[in-house]
């Protein structure tokens, strides 16, 4: 059990009704419980008041950290996918000779498939639709 030391402390007469009031929803058993879990919120409110700048800073600087993380995460990722498609449009472009204006054609069509399906374009539905014309 903690050391206690008895104190005498004068308050409002309206500030003792309030706290009374509010005692037994707060959960506290007594007067002493209620007015110590006070005052210990209110240590709390000070210590955060005087270090919540220091606070934030570890806290943005640790979002930060692991966003980097994920950020590069991402890169790979997108530059091992961006890897393949090249092998696959070289593959593409020593079997067919495609004239410059049908692949404008092409990628406006594949801009808009994409948008339209929030990038779920998938090869099989292109078949599907049987969509040569854009092949």
């Amino acid at each position: 059990m903690k050391e206690k030391q008895r104190i005498s402390i004068y308050l409002d007469q309206e500030l003792v009704r309030r706290a009374d009031s509010m005692q037994e929803a707060a959960g506290c058993s007594s007067r002493n419980e209620f007015v110590a879990a006070a005052l210990e919120n209110y240590l709390a409110d000070l210590t955060l008041d005087k270090r919540g700048d220091v606070l934030c800073e570890n806290l943005a600087g640790a979002i930060e950290k692991a966003m980097d993380f994920e950020a590069v995460k991402i890169s790979k990722g997108l530059f091992r996918y961006a890897v393949e498609l090249e092998v696959i449009m070289q593959m593409l472009a020593l079997c067919w000779e495609v004239a410059p204006e049908q692949i404008e054609k092409i990628r406006k069509e594949a801009v808009n498939n994409v948008r339209r399906t929030r990038g779920k374009v998938r090869l099989d539905d292109l078949f599907i639709r049987r969509d040569t014309d854009s092949l």
